[in-house]
């Protein structure tokens, strides 16, 4: 598990690195230049934007659209838990579902802090605002573009259900929710991949990190939990 949260850190690390100038060589080399293409637009970031814009339909537009608007179902994951606990009578099974909701609140609520300050840091202007008359959003949102937080929400409540309920009905419906929300990011114009990326990488490593934090302070406190509630098994069942 600690190799696991070092290599989660990694990956974010890179990624915050990817919308500043030391990637955009790089990107600018593996875009295939076109004639008139100025520098700036040919990057990866914008080459993908501009391919799934010209394949935008009417009615896609607004099955995308729905589908980006569904991040707002994800704190009802520690919710929902919560509701459980509250109408169980077994004591250990309501133990169990109430530190479940604490870890899975926790995780959002991290991730949230996260992918906020980091909008606040970088301040990386949209992609229809940087390119103005090119690139157009069917969701313009005036806020800060990298990191995506309708995807860091998703990613964080479907690591954090797989953690707690490692079952493959429980893993692929959550997974292709979150990447469906991702997806619809970059179709509706409202981010770059980079945004989209980096958004999932804080997710997945902030529900990682709840649920280590969470495992040692079972274990160094055994009195607050009884032991069958203590450890969450990461082995799927099918």
């Amino acid at each position: 598990m600690k190799h696991k949260v070092k290599y989660i850190c990694f990956l974010i690390g890179m990624l915050l690195l990817l919308p500043t100038g030391w990637c955009q060589g790089v990107a600018m080399e593996a875009s295939p230049m076109v004639s008139g293409v100025t520098p700036d637009t040919a990057t990866f970031d914008y080459a993908v934007l501009k391919h799934l814009q010209e394949g935008r339909t009417e009615g896609w537009n607004r099955h995308w659209v729905m589908v980006s608007n569904t991040f707002v179902l994800a704190p009802l994951a520690p919710l929902g838990m919560a509701a459980g606990a509250a109408a169980t009578a077994d004591p250990l099974q309501r133990n169990l579902l109430y530190a479940n909701a604490m870890e899975s609140c926790g995780a959002f609520m991290f991730c949230m802090g996260v992918t906020m300050g980091l909008k606040a840091l970088v301040n990386r202007p949209r992609p229809w605002v940087a390119y103005e008359g090119d690139l157009f959003c069917l969701q313009p949102v005036r806020s800060a573009s990298f990191p995506s937080g309708h995807t860091s929400s998703v990613f964080v409540t479907a690591t954090s259900l797989t953690l707690l309920y490692p079952r493959w009905y429980v893993a692929v419906p959550a997974y292709l929710w979150a990447g469906s929300v991702a997806f619809s990011r970059l179709y509706v114009g409202a981010h770059y991949p980079t945004d989209v990326l980096t958004g999932a990488a804080i997710g997945v490593g902030s529900a990682l990190l709840a649920h280590v934090v969470r495992q040692r302070i079972c274990q160094q406190h055994p009195e607050l939990y009884p032991p069958d509630a203590v450890v969450v098994p990461l082995t799927f069942i099918f």
